[in-house]
């Protein structure tokens, strides 16, 4: 995966929630929401009314009252700060939120547009929970598979990128597993057994189905008008963000021939770019007036 700063410079414990929450399960208020202000609301100055968001995410059919509970569940998260003027509110992103947003906006558009030189080395972590720290596995096994790692069998974490690793270092440090992780770094001689390794792993017919279930929910209708083309782009970018969780990103040489990620990409921005002049001058007119 093309290096970015999601990966490097926030904790993974936030960088997992707010992607999360962007991206699993059918499209929720809060989904759109937050593809909303990373999409929009992050590039531009100023403080947002809350009339605007019921416009926007109404287009997706959303009802007010659920837009309203969605703008406070948001602020309660330190996303959204409101300002009360008279009867009315405004909405500010905060700073936490601005660098979430751009960040993850970064790394969904980065995702697949160019090809990593792999040094046929992977990082290999076996790891012992003690019964007395259960309750840690349900987060390490999300943290580590954001950071890219597979479990292969019980206690053992595989990646084929090395430069995870201080990733998930700071993963084991973070959840106190340090002291009961080993971790390795080495090379596997045959291509053949690193290619079952990562099959074995990884379900990537599934990841594969995912894509391909993208290509046909986004390649077919054409907006016809600016808040049809906000429509289409907001659902359109919803449910890319999707896919690189779901995709671990593995080497070209473990993945079959011609992998339709990279066509997926190629049509998601060729899209984006198609409809987002359009989509923005939907949001710009219902942002104008308060």
């Amino acid at each position: 995966m093309p290096e970015n700063s999601l990966r490097s410079g926030m904790e993974p414990s936030k960088r997992a929630e707010l992607l999360r929450d962007q991206s699993f399960g059918v499209p929720s208020a809060r989904n759109y929401l937050l593809t909303i202000l990373g999409e929009f609301a992050v590039f531009q100055d100023g403080p947002i009314w809350t009339n605007a968001f019921i416009a926007g995410l109404g287009a997706l059919g959303v009802d007010e009252k659920t837009v309203r509970q969605t703008l406070a569940r948001t602020s309660a998260k330190g996303l959204l700060e409101p300002e009360k003027i008279g009867r009315r509110t405004r909405w500010h992103l905060t700073l936490r939120a601005r660098t979430l947003l751009r960040e993850g906006s970064q790394r969904i558009y980065s995702f697949h547009t160019k090809e990593r030189e792999w040094d046929k080395r992977w990082i290999i972590i076996l790891i012992a929970i003690p019964e007395a720290r259960r309750d840690a596995r349900y987060s390490l096994r999300v943290k580590l598979g954001w950071a890219g790692f597979a479990l292969l069998n019980a206690g053992v974490w595989i990646c084929p990128w090395t430069d995870r690793l201080s990733e998930a270092e700071s993963v084991l440090e973070e959840l106190s597993l340090q002291e009961v992780a080993h971790i390795f770094v080495g090379s596997l001689s045959d291509l053949d057994e690193q290619i079952y390794l990562a099959a074995e792993a990884w379900d990537i017919p599934a990841v594969e189905a995912a894509y391909e279930h993208f290509e046909i929910n986004h390649f077919r209708n054409i907006p016809q008008s600016d808040e049809e083309a906000f429509v289409q782009l907001t659902r359109l970018v919803n449910d890319w963000r999707r896919l690189p969780l779901l995709d671990p990103d593995l080497p070209t040489e473990l993945l079959p021939t011609e992998w339709v990620g990279n066509k997926a990409a190629r049509d998601f921005l060729e899209l984006h770019n198609l409809w987002k002049p359009r989509a923005s001058d939907f949001w710009r007119d219902i942002t104008a007036v308060p």
